[in-house]
């Protein structure tokens, strides 16, 4: 809650009115949550994962990770 307009004082979330003045204090206003960003009804996340996936699927079926030393 902001402090009273009219006298400074701090008044806590659950006041209507200033505590030391008794002026109406503004309503609090909730934050609207976020909505996760999505690209074709999947969130950002799950395609970098996807085409991850098919990246290292190409990767092993074309012979890329035959040559590394274990």
């Amino acid at each position: 809650m902001p402090n009273c307009s009219k006298c400074g004082t701090w008044n806590p979330d659950d006041k209507r009115v200033c505590w030391r003045c008794q002026t109406p204090l503004p309503k609090v206003q909730a934050e609207k949550p976020r909505k996760p960003t999505l690209l074709w009804g999947l969130p950002i996340w799950a395609w970098v994962v996807l085409s991850l996936m098919l990246a290292t699927s190409l990767l092993v079926q074309c012979g890329m990770f035959q040559n590394l030393p274990r």
